[in-house]
């Protein structure tokens, strides 16, 4: 099985493979939920590695959105889901839409 880490992991030698222009501005218009849940599972000097591509405005969101995905439960498989989809953005020929639609709230089994 594929932890989330090894998802990220991925996710990042894609980021420095793609073409630095290509990967700047693919990443600069994905969503920054997206990108936190991938960075999240990243140590900070890996995590250093995308916001070099990013610029200091989207950094600063970011950072904001790694510290929540720090309250959010994702399984390795959405975050290998979310890293699968935004490699395809990165290599593909024209750019993807938003992998968030692999968020999905957990069910409370005392909800009703």
């Amino acid at each position: 099985m594929t932890t989330a880490r090894d998802a990220a992991l991925r996710f990042l030698e894609a980021s420095q493979e793609a073409p630095r222009v290509v990967a700047q501005s693919r990443l600069l218009n994905t969503a920054d939920r997206d990108l936190a849940a991938l960075l999240f599972p990243l140590e900070e000097g890996e995590r250093q590695l995308i916001y070099a591509l990013v610029g200091s405005g989207k950094t600063s969101s970011l950072k904001g959105e790694v510290e929540r995905m720090g309250h959010v439960n994702l399984s390795a498989d959405t975050v290998t889901r979310i890293a699968r989809h935004l490699e395809a953005h990165l290599k593909g020929e024209k750019p993807l839409g938003p992998a968030s639609r692999y968020f999905k709230p957990h069910k409370d089994p005392g909800f009703e």
